[in-house]
């Protein structure tokens, strides 16, 4: 911010204005998920669609994306019992974290075939091994990813927006550093140094503000401590519930990978990468602010509002994403070869990739829809549906993955994918025109496009 003339940092950093807050998020985001995007066209580069590929990404599941699915659970917990500003249970909450942070870590030292025995049971022995030694090295990057939440959710609320926006981006090109330097100067242990390092760097600039805080004081009420913890795990582990499942969907997904073809996994990832974009872009962002929406107007009692705003928003939706999802169906190995095609990343990556991207397209708007319909649930205090509703697409998709990756192999597993997200979505819909005792009108629309792309499809 400008303060006479000139940039006042510390108004920056511990800003009141919401908008430039939002503002500042934003721009972190958008520039974190581009550096993110882009490591993925490094991988791709370094390794292409490879089994050295497919081990480097079992081996990063967990301590990245499932232990980032726990921590940003504690994180979201932890925010309501971080604005009564009592900093006793802030170290209190912080001792218990990271002890069993490190305690996870500890275990999966000693043993990462834990894991890689489950995710990546299809793989021949020395990929497997492969595999289990990344993860032994990755360690580290557990605790540090583990501790992140406590960090973040202090920095919020202290409103400190700029710090965590940094670690995404400090994070993104120190993997970057990881797959282009110190892979080439250490190999293997080098890759795993670099998820060690990024780790570290996404933790550090919300380590140091807390650090700079109010020290611990001398007394701590116990009871009062017993009560706040209850809290938390109480609200802790619906949110968990929501964010883990979709880990555990896209885990299924690669330990069935780990049985096909070489590079099964390495195909999967890089194409839903591209079909995360519009994701990110248009499905989070407008379910990120209709969230707060929802909640006003479910707090006045205007349900013909929170009706008709959902309508028009899954009509808008709608009409962006059929258009993207033809593009993605009917050029995307242009897409992926623009993207991806340098490198490591040859002919055969190219048309693994291409088949698996089609595939992931079919669910393209009910991934969307998805994050604007458990925002309504959660707003209406209906959490218990979408859980459940999650689980049943979860064990869907698991049978399908069985049965379709028998006839098609990868572009099978990527269909159930597909397949789930839609029935999640259809369910999602359902009960909550149920609830409301309404028809939304939106559906209607839908039908055409949809067998139009289905009927388009070349398998």
């Amino acid at each position: 911010m400008l303060v006479n003339g000139k940039l006042n940092l510390k108004k920056l950093i511990f800003s009141e204005s919401i908008f430039l807050s939002s503002g500042i998020m934003v721009i972190g985001l958008v520039l974190s998920k581009f550096l993110g995007f882009l490591r993925e066209v490094f991988v791709a580069k370094v390794f292409g669609v490879s089994y050295l590929c497919d081990a480097y990404l079992i081996a990063i599941l967990f301590p990245i994306s499932i232990m980032g699915a726990v921590s940003q659970a504690i994180g979201v917990s932890l925010i309501p019992i971080f604005s009564k500003k009592d900093f006793n249970l802030y170290y209190l909450y912080l001792l218990i974290i990271s002890f069993f942070s490190l305690l996870i870590s500890f275990i999966i030292y000693l043993s990462p075939s834990i894991i890689i025995n489950i995710i990546g049971q299809g793989f021949p022995f020395d990929i497997k091994e492969t595999s289990k030694f990344l993860l032994k090295n990755m360690a580290p990057a557990i605790f540090f990813i583990g501790i992140s939440g406590f960090f973040n959710a202090f920095s919020y609320v202290n409103k400190n927006y700029l710090f965590p926006s940094l670690s995404g981006i400090l994070y993104n090109l120190c993997l970057i550093f990881g797959l282009t330097i110190l892979y080439k100067n250490f190999n293997l242990l080098g890759l795993s140094w670099g998820v060690n390092l990024a780790s570290l760097l996404f933790i550090l600039f919300p380590l140091l503000f807390f650090l700079k805080r109010k020290p611990l004081e001398k007394n701590l009420n116990l009871s009062k401590a017993l009560f706040e913890t209850k809290i938390l795990f109480l609200s802790f582990l619906p949110y968990l519930l929501i964010s883990s499942l979709s880990q555990i969907n896209v885990a299924i997904d690669k330990m069935i990978a780990s049985f096909l073809n070489e590079g099964s996994v390495s195909a999967l990832n890089f194409a839903y990468k591209i079909v995360e974009a519009p994701i990110s872009i248009f499905g989070f962002a407008l379910a990120t602010v209709l969230m707060p929406f929802f909640s006003e107007k479910v707090y006045n009692g205007e349900k013909e509002k929170i009706i008709e705003t959902l309508n028009k928003s899954l009509s808008s939706l709608l009409f962006i994403i059929i258009p993207i999802t033809f593009i993605f169906l009917w050029a995307g190995e242009i897409i992926v070869k623009i993207v991806y095609f340098r490198g490591a990343f040859d002919e055969k990556s190219l048309i693994m990739t291409k088949e698996a991207l089609i595939f992931y397209s079919l669910g393209l708007f009910a991934y969307c829809s998805n994050l604007i319909l458990i925002r309504v649930y959660w707003s209406i205090n209906k959490i218990k549906i979408p859980i459940i509703v999650s689980i049943f697409a979860l064990f869907l998709n698991l049978i399908l993955n069985i049965i379709l990756s028998k006839f098609f192999s990868y572009k099978g597993l990527a269909l159930a994918t597909s397949l789930s997200g839609i029935f999640r979505f259809a369910l999602l819909l359902l009960f909550l025109q149920t609830y409301f005792q309404t028809n939304f009108q939106f559906a209607k629309s839908l039908l055409k496009p949809v067998l139009a792309i289905i009927l388009k499809i070349k398998i």
